[in-house]
């Protein structure tokens, strides 16, 4: 498995859009698609900042440059355990920084709460702050 398959399949798994990665590891959508593609060359700068961005461990990452499949034990709890360090990072990064802004939680807790009960709305007011 080549390294850009390597990539996108770790992306998959921690769940994010190409465009959420993109935004975190601060390239265009466009690039990281041919990166996952394998149409583009990847600069060892930014092979460092994936690394770091999506929180993949050492041994893993190493497997992943070498086009070696990675053999995990527990594949589901590294996958979930994955995730989580992807984000906590998130959080830490992000959310921390705009968790005083009263918008920003009252989105929140409209999201959450439609969340559950009523996807309609949910999506239609996440259409609508997407618009603005």
């Amino acid at each position: 498995m080549a390294f850009w398959e390597h990539l996108r399949a770790y992306r998959e798994k921690l769940d994010i859009t190409q465009t959420e990665a993109a935004k975190v590891l601060g390239i265009d959508h466009s690039a990281l698609s041919k990166y996952e593609k394998g149409s583009l060359g990847i600069s060892i700068e930014l092979l460092t900042k994936i690394k770091e961005k999506y929180k993949i461990p050492d041994e893993q990452f190493l497997y992943m440059l070498q086009d070696k499949r990675y053999k995990s034990e527990n594949p589901i709890l590294e996958a979930r355990e994955s995730k989580a360090r992807y984000i906590e990072t998130f959080q830490d990064e992000y959310v921390d920084k705009v968790i005083h802004i009263k918008e920003y939680r009252d989105l929140t807790m409209d999201i959450v709460n439609f969340a559950d009960n009523d996807k309609d709305r949910r999506n239609y007011i996440l259409n609508r702050w997407k618009k603005d």
